[in-house]
C-alpha cells in the first residue's frame, strides 16, 4: 500500500486551529484564497480542509490549497452520504491522492443512520473499506457519525484499527463520548457548542479532557451563535475555542496551545 506524505508543521504555537472545515465548497469560490489569508494574518496555526473522493473538483481545489498556504493541510474520504456510489475508481482516486497531498488523515468517512441517504451495508462497507486504506497508510481516522456511534466504535474494534481517532463535529450522547473518551480517541466540537439546546453538549465538553479535545467550524456549516444560519468561515473557530474555554475554566491561549498539541500527536 502507497504511503502518505507527511503532514506540515503547524505555523503558530498558540493559534487557532480550524481542524475541519470545507474550504473546497463553491461558497468560497469568490474568496477561498482571501479567507486563508485573513486566518493566517490573524494568527492561525492550522486549516485543514476535506477533500471529497467523489468530487475530482474538490480533489483538485484541495491540492491548489494546500500548495497555496503551508498551514493548510487536509483530509481525504469518502462520505457515506454518498456510500451507494462507491466503488473501485472511487477508492483509486484515494490512494492516488494520497501520493500528492499532505495528508493529515482518511476523513471525512464514517456512518450517518440520521438521514440514510444511503443504503446502510452500503455505508458499513464504504467505511470498512477506508478503515483499511488508514490502517494500512498508517493513517488517523476522521469520523463522521450521525446516531451510529456504537456502529462505528464496534467496526473499529472488529477490524482492530490501531491508529488515532478523531470523531468530528461530535453530537453523539454521553454514553458514546464516554467509550469514545476511554479508548484515547478525539472529540472534536463546532459551533453547535454555542447553540441554546446543546446543554448536553456542553456538558460532554465539560467532561471530555483536554488532552483529547479538538476544534472546527465544520464551515461553510454550523455558524456559531449570534450568526446561526449564517455562511461559516474557519474564522468562527475562535468562537467555538472561546466557548471551550469558557467551559473548561481556561486560558484561550492556553487551550489553544493544547489543541495544537493535539494535532501534534496525530501525527508523530
Amino acid at each position: 500500500m502507497r504511503r502518505a506524505l507527511r503532514y506540515n508543521r503547524l505555523m503558530s504555537q498558540t493559534g487557532p486551529v480550524d481542524f475541519h472545515c470545507h474550504l473546497d465548497d463553491p461558497c468560497f469560490d469568490a474568496d477561498r484564497r482571501q479567507i486563508m489569508d485573513r486566518c493566517f494574518a490573524a494568527g492561525f496555526a492550522k486549516l485543514v480542509t476535506v477533500a471529497d473522493a467523489y468530487e475530482e473538483r474538490s480533489l483538485a481545489q484541495t491540492l491548489e490549497m494546500i500548495a497555496y498556504h503551508a498551514g493548510v493541510d487536509c483530509t481525504v474520504g469518502a462520505h457515506p452520504h454518498q456510500a451507494d456510489h462507491y466503488s473501485a475508481a472511487i477508492e483509486k482516486r484515494i490512494l492516488d491522492f494520497l501520493i500528492h497531498a499532505r495528508i493529515l488523515a482518511i476523513g471525512e468517512v464514517g456512518l450517518d443512520f440520521h438521514y440514510d441517504l444511503s443504503a446502510r451495508d452500503k455505508q458499513v462497507e464504504a467505511f470498512c473499506r477506508q478503515v483499511a486504506i488508514a490502517s494500512e497508510c498508517r493513517l488517523p481516522l476522521v469520523i463522521h457519525s450521525r446516531k451510529a456511534e456504537r456502529e462505528v466504535l464496534e467496526i473499529l474494534s472488529r477490524e482492530k484499527f490501531a491508529q488515532p481517532v478523531v470523531f468530528h463535529c461530535y453530537t453523539g450522547d454521553r454514553a458514546a463520548a464516554a467509550e469514545i473518551i476511554a479508548r484515547g480517541y478525539f472529540l472534536s466540537f463546532s459551533g453547535i457548542i454555542t447553540f441554546k439546546k446543546a446543554a448536553e453538549l456542553r456538558e460532554i465538553v465539560a467532561s471530555t479532557p483536554l488532552e483529547q479535545m479538538l476544534s472546527e467550524t465544520d464551515s461553510p456549516y454550523l455558524s456559531p451563535e449570534p450568526d446561526r444560519g449564517k455562511t461559516n468561515t474557519p474564522l468562527s473557530v475562535v468562537r467555538v475555542v472561546e466557548k471551550i474555554a469558557e467551559i473548561k475554566n481556561i486560558a484561550v491561549n492556553d487551550l489553544q496551545a493544547r489543541i495544537i498539541q493535539n494535532v501534534r500527536r496525530l501525527r508523530p
